[in-house]
């Protein structure tokens, strides 16, 4: 016999078989948007990528796709997408039951098409929702957790504006610098202004030259016939430049130049958030660009800076005063002589309590010390070539290692670009749409751009790989390398590969009475002084 226990359960069993809706006997549309103009939707899936996720996701379900809506408009405000109305009309006249999208905000990023989805929703009027990369069940939870997306969705769309604004204000004041570096100074991986070499020489140059009383025009021919080149990225990558009399008067204009980053109307002082270089002093701003009678009002404004900012980007902070023990700020002074104008490189001690304040040596003096000093001590001897070897064969392991890494890394993004070509261009020959079809072809656009800078950096890895694999020199290379070192060093007339070559030799030095009082070399070189294990004509010095 029957207890009420058991026919409960069966009623509840029945209950439980009558509601469960037989999916594939529904008719779903698969709808895919993607905004044409919103930046906020910049890292959503392009609408070839929806359309494929989504029919793979109703073929792995067994759903019946009567129809494909693919829409290029912004769903953050509501009644401005035709494609989307229409369906939702054809939904009401009973054409197909059920959606399919790639994620609820594809839907709607608003509350009254939110509103709308989980309206027709609870009237069973849509019997159905699926989505690629959010689960949703057609119940009570599963409404409330999409009513929760759209919220989100919305929220995001909301604040979006409001958090780009806020990032960029909070980067400013960090002293990062979101544009393209300014003239004469690149962007390091912090995003902060650092001095570009030669090209803050030259200019540099430029505005000693206006300081002195020359005009724009002899300014703007000295830096376009002295090759000046603009960082685009990195300091590792330039392009040429040829300043326009527009340009040159706007940079003399520039209080960037003192250390005041002027961004909309943001003013930041770079020299107090990190190590910032200034090209000028605010009191020569102020007298190229006239401001006598605003004098007092800009110095509120503006921290003055030392006189004799660092001007020259050799040797910085390697340069020790003897006397105070205080790093020596390096600079440079043109002069005009029979050859043009030539540049003369020093370093000064600007420390106002010490003796030697306001006395420099010429850079020469460094530079000829070191290369006397590689002239006398041979790094040549088998012992040191054996330690180069080691360490070099380890460098070019961990390199090896590195590059091949790399290199599977974008072989996989170059096979997942190839798969979404050919789903692109099969989606571009089947659509009929002149709209759909331009934002496809845009897509495929970009996907062969992206495909092109993969197979350029495989190709550079692949030649990287060659290089590293003969990086290991001969002893007799060697031997040619360090022999020919201090010829190079005196030939050498770009201040970033000189700096290079002597920092990897010395750490510092030390100068009194304009000379080079002491050194000390970096490893391994000091060590292999200190062992006596190269030959010496001089001996082993500090």
């Amino acid at each position: 016999m029957l207890t009420t226990q058991d026919f409960l359960k069966l009623l509840q069993g029945l209950q439980g078989q009558d509601s469960a809706q037989d999916t594939t006997q529904l008719r779903y549309v698969i709808y895919a948007r993607k905004s044409t103009t919103e930046s906020e939707e910049r890292q959503v899936r392009s609408l070839g990528d929806q359309v494929v996720e989504c029919t793979e996701l109703a073929q792995k379900m067994g759903l019946k796709v009567i129809k494909v809506i693919k829409e290029a408009e912004s769903a953050k405000e509501p009644d401005i997408r035709p494609k989307f109305r229409e369906m939702i009309e054809e939904i009401k006249k009973g054409k197909y039951e059920g959606i399919i999208a790639w994620h609820p905000d594809r839907l709607a990023r608003n509350m009254k098409d939110a509103g709308e989805i989980i309206d027709l929703l609870d009237k069973q009027i849509i019997k159905d929702l699926h989505f690629v990369s959010f689960t949703f069940q057609n119940n009570t939870a599963g409404k409330m957790l999409l009513g929760i997306a759209f919220v989100l969705s919305k929220q995001y769309s909301d604040q979006l504006s409001d958090n780009v604004k806020r990032g960029i204000r909070r980067s400013i004041e960090e002293g990062k610098y979101l544009s393209r570096a300014k003239y004469g100074y690149y962007k390091d991986i912090n995003k902060f202004l650092r001095p570009d070499g030669d090209n803050f020489t030259l200019l540099k140059s430029g505005w000693k030259m206006r300081l002195d009383g020359l005009t724009q025009e002899v300014v703007m021919k000295y830096l376009n016939d002295n090759g000046f080149t603009r960082a685009v990225d990195s300091r590792d990558k330039h392009e040429s430049y040829k300043w326009g009399r527009s340009r040159i008067s706007e940079m003399f204009k520039d209080p960037f130049y003192t250390g005041v980053l002027k961004y909309g109307e943001q003013f930041v002082d770079l020299t107090e958030i990190y190590d910032f270089v200034p090209m000028v002093t605010v009191d020569e701003f102020l007298k190229i660009n006239k401001f006598s009678n605003m004098e007092r009002a800009f110095k509120n404004r503006l921290r003055a800076s030392a006189e004799g900012t660092i001007q020259a980007d050799l040797l910085r902070g390697s340069v020790v005063c003897g006397d105070c023990e205080e790093n020596m700020i390096a600079g440079i002074t043109p002069k005009q002589n029979k050859k043009g104008l030539t540049n003369y490189f020093y370093y000064r001690c600007d420390n106002p309590d010490c003796k030697f304040y306001g006395k420099s040596i010429r850079a020469h003096v460094i530079v000829d010390f070191a290369c006397q000093f590689l002239e006398d001590h041979k790094f040549t001897s088998k012992a040191i070539y054996g330690h180069y070897v080691d360490e070099m064969k380890n460098v070019i392991r961990d390199k090896e290692l590195e590059f091949e890494s790399r290199r599977r890394s974008l072989q996989q993004i170059r096979r997942s670009l190839d798969h979404k070509i050919e789903r692109t261009k099969d989606l571009l020959r089947d659509e009929t749409d002149s709209y759909i079809k331009g934002v496809f072809s845009a897509d495929l656009k970009d996907l062969d751009k992206r495909l092109k800078e993969t197979d350029d950096q495989l190709e550079a890895i692949k030649k990287e790989m060659e290089l590293n694999k003969k990086a290991l020199l001969s002893y007799s290379q060697f031997l040619e390398l360090f022999s020919e070192l201090p010829v190079r060093i005196r030939k050498t007339k770009v201040l970033r590969e000189l700096d290079f070559m002597i920092r990897k030799i010395f750490l510092n030095f030390t100068i009194k009475d304009k000379i080079v009082a002491s050194y000390q070399l970096n490893q391994p070189f000091d060590r292999f002084i200190k062992e006596a294990k190269i030959p010496s004509s001089r001996g082993a010095g500090n």
